[in-house]
């Protein structure tokens, strides 16, 4: 037998790893398509409760100080809150109207 180097004991090292990881991969997909499975419980969707005045009003008066203008905060508030209504889309929504008193004042 010839003069074996580092190098080629590290090969072979890293090759007996590699190949004892995909053989525990194989046997934990083999054990995996051969589990009993069980009922799955029927899905229940959760309700999404809209936000009232009060919570959108509050939450905007809290992080006011945070958006230079009202619409920045109209708009943090949509992607924050489930809006009533037609939300950002109904330019007469009171949404508008709570983020100008919160970044202006009243």
């Amino acid at each position: 037998m010839g003069i074996v180097t580092v190098k080629q004991e590290n090969r072979y090292h890293r090759s007996v790893i590699e190949s004892g990881r995909l053989r525990d991969d194989r046997i934990r997909e083999m054990e995996a398509l051969h589990l009993p499975r069980g009922e799955r419980p029927a899905r229940q969707d959760v309700e999404v409760q809209t936000a009232s005045r009060l919570e959108v009003r509050r939450w905007m008066r809290a992080v006011a100080r945070d958006y230079d203008t009202a619409t920045e905060l109209a708009e943090a508030a949509g992607a924050a809150f489930r809006l009533p209504g037609r939300g950002l889309d109904d330019e007469t929504h009171w949404v508008w109207d709570e983020a100008l008193v919160a970044v202006y004042g009243s």
